[in-house]
């Protein structure tokens, strides 16, 4: 009896976590969707196309809320007091976020990377706004 018993508990756990696990996952819809988040320092807007139910592109801009200046190979040199090394450290390390987007197909797959975890943050929210639309 306690054996049965054992089996149909496993079975209901088993069946529990499938079932969740296959129904956690949004469905996507096609078309073009743009998703921003901002705070006291920067904006992020992401522009992600999505084609039959896939992510097929992902665009990402990052601005500096002080000069409203696209964070690239620019950003900190003009800034004094700003460590432009590390600020570049933070550019080069954020923009694959975007390209592992599309691989991974799903923002909770996507890994910050060491130096641009303030814009992996920013980003994952820009992207789940995109995708609330």
């Amino acid at each position: 009896m306690k054996r049965k018993k054992f089996k149909f508990f496993v079975i209901l756990i088993l069946s529990t976590m499938f079932v969740t696990a296959c129904s956690s996952k949004k469905e996507l819809k096609d078309g073009v969707f743009e998703g921003y988040y901002k705070d006291e320092s920067a904006t992020v807007k992401v522009v992600i196309t999505i084609k039959d139910k896939k992510i097929v592109d992902c665009v990402r801009e990052e601005r500096d809320n002080k000069n409203n200046k696209i964070k690239d190979e620019n950003y900190g040199k003009d800034d004094a007091d700003f460590n432009y090394k590390q600020a570049q450290k933070a550019v080069k390390n954020s923009e694959g976020y975007a390209k592992k987007l599309v691989e991974v197909q799903d923002i909770d797959k996507v890994d910050s990377v060491s130096g641009a975890t303030i814009s992996y943050k920013r980003f994952k929210s820009a992207v789940k706004d995109a995708l609330n639309k």
